[in-house]
């Protein structure tokens, strides 16, 4: 069968499409045949080798759906699922023609979605829910900062902060014409960081006060500017990083932060692998009835055949799209 895979650390390049075995299930586990499976930021960071854990001759891919055609009780032959866990990192990933899933790897397809907008939402609904919740403790009427508009976790986060009651939510967007697209979506409060900097907007729409919290899923020198936006004794909460590993942070900010009446900015990382199973179960349980009634949905950008792997990955890295890049099968 069909998969995609890098055998040596490197650029886009690097992905090939090569044959390998189809995969035996495990004690409890089924069998999926791929319909559709994302493009994301940590494929990228895995294949350049940023990741040390994860070695060379690893097939790629996060996230998926697809259709069960090798069941058990409670996923049947013919169901379709959603796929998340630790694939792509501990394990084979998505981008292969079939995927075995543990009980708590896979999860019921909507009715209302299509194979390739269940693709899109494990990943980015399940972070962003998590975040939410477990990183930021959400409350109703908290004021946020949730850069990068057109992210998949972003958007995402931005969805369901509102839903849930959030108060006011600036966002971001990296290039005027994708600022423009996110207004035209019913995003008011989106700061064109073409025009000025991510600081010098939220400051602008808040009067000068800052949010409560920022959530920064990009990293880079956004962080340092989130780090600006947040009123005193506000958080940073970081658990992304498609603009860079290295933050851009000015201690000076962090330490003259102490003199508002709110005490110091404090910045905590985020990482949705470490959270109990009982987490990821109320997050799929907040997030499903949602993605049912069409309060929240993913944007797609566009989609690639697997065979264009690679090219997929380098139009989600250079081009930084609106929305989900997603491989078809």
């Amino acid at each position: 069968m069909r998969a995609v895979r890098f055998d040596e650390y490197g650029d886009f390049d690097v992905l090939k499409v090569v044959d390998v075995p189809e995969p035996v299930a495990g004690d409890g586990e089924i069998v999926v045949r791929m319909s559709a499976a994302s493009v994301n930021p940590f494929d990228n960071t895995v294949r350049r080798g940023w990741v040390a854990q994860v070695p060379p001759g690893l097939i790629q891919g996060n996230e998926g759906a697809g259709v069960v055609v090798g069941g058990s009780r409670d996923m049947p032959a013919g169901t379709r699922v959603m796929l998340m866990g630790a694939y792509g990192f501990a394990r084979s990933g998505t981008w292969q023609e079939l995927v075995t899933a543990g009980p708590t790897d896979a999860t019921k397809v909507p009715d209302n979605l299509s194979d390739v907008e269940a693709a899109a939402v494990p990943v980015a609904y399940v972070a962003a829910q998590l975040a939410l919740v477990r990183g930021i403790g959400l409350t109703p009427g908290m004021t946020l900062l949730i850069p990068g508009v057109g992210g998949s976790v972003g958007n995402a986060a931005i969805q369901l902060a509102r839903v849930q009651g959030a108060g006011r939510i600036i966002t971001s967007a990296g290039r005027t014409e994708k600022a423009e697209h996110a207004r035209s979506l019913g995003y008011t409060d989106v700061v064109d960081l073409e025009k000025e900097s991510l600081s010098e907007g939220v400051m602008r729409l808040t009067d000068g006060k800052g949010v409560d919290v920022a959530l920064d899923s990009i990293g880079g020198a956004i962080t340092g500017e989130a780090l600006k936006s947040v009123a005193p004794g506000g958080r940073v909460i970081q658990m992304g990083y498609p603009a860079g590993t290295d933050l851009n942070v000015s201690s000076l900010t962090l330490i003259w932060s102490a003199l508002g009446a709110g005490g110091s900015t404090t910045i905590q990382g985020f990482n949705i692998y470490f959270q109990p199973p009982e987490a990821y179960r109320e997050a799929w349980a907040t997030i499903l009835p949602l993605l049912s009634s069409g309060k929240v949905k993913p944007s797609i950008d566009r989609t690639f055949p697997l065979e264009e792997a690679a090219e997929a990955t380098r139009h989600l890295i250079e081009d930084r799209p609106f929305g989900k890049v997603v491989l078809t099968f």
